[in-house]
């Protein structure tokens, strides 16, 4: 299938699993959640890892966003500020920076590089 410029892309039944049953896989399958991390009161509608796999950060439309310690489940801190629910957060691949973004129109950049200081920058603007 030509899709643009000189980019094939094929489609292949050898790159689905022949569901033979043996149990060779590179990747384990978890039928059972390890942890849960509770602590929101309403939707979680994204999460992402933290640099270093330890921690993850939640976002939810209880307007807040949670970042966690996955070893212990424990709240490590609640992301307060956002004045409506949550629409995304993400994090930074090698930085333990966080961004979410919200229905109020804003989007905050949450830095925990420095143990001792959590600071947050708001940045307003998008319309919808």
């Amino acid at each position: 299938q030509q899709l643009s410029g000189e980019d094939e892309v094929e489609i292949s039944d050898k790159d689905e699993p022949d569901g033979d049953g043996d149990g060779s896989s590179d990747c384990p399958t978890v039928r059972a959640p390890l942890t849960s991390l509770k602590s929101h009161q309403g939707v979680v509608i994204a999460a992402d890892w933290l640099v270093g796999g330890k921690q993850a950060v939640t976002a939810s439309w209880d307007r807040t966003a949670n970042l966690y310690d996955v070893e212990t489940s424990e709240l490590v801190h609640s992301l307060t500020g956002h004045d409506q629910e949550l629409t995304h957060c993400c994090t930074h691949p090698t930085q333990r920076l966080v961004v979410t973004s919200s229905r109020d129109t804003t989007f905050r950049l949450w830095d925990f590089r420095d143990p001792s200081i959590h600071s947050v920058n708001v940045f307003q603007g998008h319309t919808e």
